[in-house]
């Protein structure tokens, strides 16, 4: 089923979990105006993989939104910070990194989420290794870019 989809995505998904020591990571792509979780791991249960949503006032939506990487951790939680998405309450995360992923222009066609079970606080290295990936994700989505195929056409292929 991801045979089409960029590969070494996945490898990358499970080595930013285990090199940032979270719980969960997982990569999500915009079709039209609903986000699809293509690559995850950690997940509790393949709901993640079904899940569909649509990209709210909560901290995926305001990383997509500004195009700025929102945080959401034990040093951040106030009125002000975004909430939880759907995905952090179907996996109990209490903690998240949230990073837009541009994919072929200047608005994120995708978004990079890496989150724990426990109350924690991201180090500034923690959110920089999660930046990179989101850049890395880009670019290997970037060499499977082909003319005459449609971005969601190559992204959900079945």
């Amino acid at each position: 089923m991801h045979d089409e989809l960029p590969s070494g995505i996945q490898e990358m998904i499970n080595n930013l979990r285990l090199n940032t020591s979270t719980d969960f990571c997982g990569l999500a792509y915009l079709s039209g105006s609903m986000l699809r979780w293509k690559y995850t791991s950690g997940a509790t249960n393949n709901r993640v993989t079904r899940m569909e949503m649509r990209p709210g006032q909560d901290l995926v939506g305001t990383a997509l939104r500004t195009g700025r990487t929102s945080l959401s951790d034990e040093s951040t939680t106030n009125a002000s910070s975004p909430g939880r998405c759907p995905l952090m309450i179907a996996e109990r995360l209490l903690c998240a990194i949230a990073v837009p992923v541009f994919l072929e222009s200047s608005v994120p066609g995708a978004v990079l989420l890496v989150g724990s079970r426990k109350p924690c606080t991201f180090s500034p290295g923690t959110v920089r290794e999660a930046e990179l990936a989101a850049r890395a994700a880009a670019a290997k989505h970037s060499q499977i870019s082909s003319p005459g195929v449609s971005h969601e056409e190559k992204l959900f292929r079945d």
